[in-house]
Parts: C-alpha cells; sequence; structure tokens
C-alpha cells in the first residue's frame, strides 16, 4: 500500500493546533500527516511573524513538504488563508510526489482588511450579520502572534508581495485543487475563491465548494468543520482521482 503524506498550513496569526481534529481524523485513516508552524508563529518563534519575509514562509513550507515527501509515497497539501496561498504556490513550484491539494478561505487579490474594505459594504446585510455570528469562538488555546498598530506597514509589505507572488505563479499548477470557501466569510470575499477556480482551471482540474455554517476561520471551531473535514476526505478518497481522469480525458479530445 502506498505511504499517503498530508501536509497541513494554517494561516496568519493561526497555529498548527487548528488541525489537530483533522490531523487526528487523518492519522486514524492511516494516512501520514505533518502539521506546518509558519515562521513567526508558535510559542518561541525566531523572528516576529511582521519581520519574517514572504520568501522565508514559502521557503518554510517547502522545506516541510520535502520533509514530509521524504516520508511517504504521494503527497497532499491541506491549507487555510495564507496557509492555502502558500499551498497553491508551493504546487506552482511542481514539487515531486505531489498528487493534489485543497485550499481553505484563499485570497486571490482581495481582502477585507487590506485592500477592500468598501467591499464590506456591498455584502448582503444578512451575509453580514451571518458572517458576525460566526467570529471566531475559540475551543482551543494557542499563542497568538503579537502585532502592534505601528507593524501593520510591514504585514500590508507582504501581504503585496505574497498576492504578487500568487498571481504570477498560480497559473502553473498542474495537480487537481480543491476550493472551499463561505459565502459568510469577513476576512476573504467570496469571489476570491471562483477568481481563482477561473486561472487554475485553465491548467489544473478545479472542484469548488461552498462552505454556509463558517465564517473565515474553520478549524476547530465552526459548525462547519465536519463538512471542512468531508471536503477533504472526499477530495482525497475520490475527488482528486476523478478530476485527474477528467482532465485526461479532455486533454485527450482536444
Amino acid at each position: 500500500m502506498r505511504k499517503k503524506g498530508i501536509l497541513q498550513i494554517h494561516g496568519l496569526t493561526g497555529s498548527p493546533q487548528e488541525f489537530v481534529p483533522v490531523n487526528e481524523k487523518l492519522q486514524a485513516l492511516g494516512y501520514h500527516t505533518r502539521m506546518v508552524t509558519l515562521p513567526g508563529h508558535g510559542d518561541n518563534p525566531t523572528k516576529r511573524f511582521h519581520e519574517t519575509s514572504a520568501f522565508e514562509i514559502l521557503d518554510h513550507c517547502a522545506s516541510e513538504y520535502q520533509q514530509l515527501a521524504e516520508e511517504s509515497d504521494e503527497v497532499y497539501i491541506v491549507g487555510h488563508s495564507l496557509g492555502g496561498i502558500c499551498t497553491l504556490l508551493t504546487a506552482a513550484i511542481r514539487p515531486p510526489k505531489l498528487q493534489g491539494v485543497v485550499v481553505f478561505s484563499a485570497p486571490y487579490e482581495h481582502a477585507y482588511f487590506y485592500n477592500y474594505l468598501h467591499g464590506l459594504a456591498r455584502m448582503p446585510v444578512p451575509h453580514l450579520i451571518r458572517g458576525m455570528y460566526f467570529a471566531p469562538r475559540d475551543k482551543i488555546q494557542f499563542t497568538r502572534p503579537d502585532c502592534k498598530p505601528w507593524n501593520v506597514p510591514k504585514l500590508l509589505q507582504q501581504s503585496r508581495v505574497i498576492f504578487s507572488l500568487m498571481k504570477e505563479h498560480v497559473h502553473n499548477i498542474q495537480v487537481p485543487v480543491s476550493l472551499a470557501h463561505s459565502i459568510y466569510d469577513l476576512t476573504i470575499p467570496y469571489p476570491e475563491m471562483q477568481k481563482l477556480a477561473a486561472v487554475i482551471g485553465k491548467s489544473a482540474p478545479v472542484k469548488m465548494t461552498t462552505l454556509d455554517k463558517s465564517g473565515h476561520r474553520i478549524f476547530p471551531i465552526s459548525q462547519n468543520m465536519d463538512d471542512a473535514m468531508q471536503v477533504i476526505l472526499d477530495f482525497l478518497e475520490c475527488d482528486c482521482e476523478a478530476l485527474q481522469a477528467q482532465s485526461t480525458l479532455s486533454a485527450s479530445l482536444v
């Protein structure tokens, strides 16, 4: 039996502890897992996260991927938010053994509190209210990076680099991609998933899933945890293979 490795990458100011329920489920099913702690995060970071460059973050994810790949026959990546961007950019460099990726709540060019605050005014009021209901209610405790107001310009600069890298390289992805996003996300606009799908779909098979029981945060605080887990399992157990077969058939008909 082939050993399948699953790399899990958390979002900005998040923690790998958010993936613990997912990690435990995957391990119980026989998957080999690894949870990434992004630079600047965790209990004892070597550098403050606002001082960490986009390239250091991406290099770290690539290193974590390499270590998992050395222990696995094939590899999949699951990423959330910033971790979703790292997932897509890692996939874009086409590392060996990568079979597919699952991305939750990732942006393509807009984030409400980065460059699209006026976009909240366009959100339907019922969605806005529902999104506020799904504001984070942590069931676990973990150390969050400390960000002072004067650090914000540095974070915005990092964000511009990451968004630029995303738009420059995401079209290079060739493995199946599963995208999932909540319509009540008050951090990343829901249409960002559709933008990503439109770009990635030109070179790789893509599946989109709309989540309706969470906001931006998914693991493990929302009512949508089971649905999000099912997105991952469906992809690992059948969607990835089906998407790849569909892509191969389409290519043969051209």
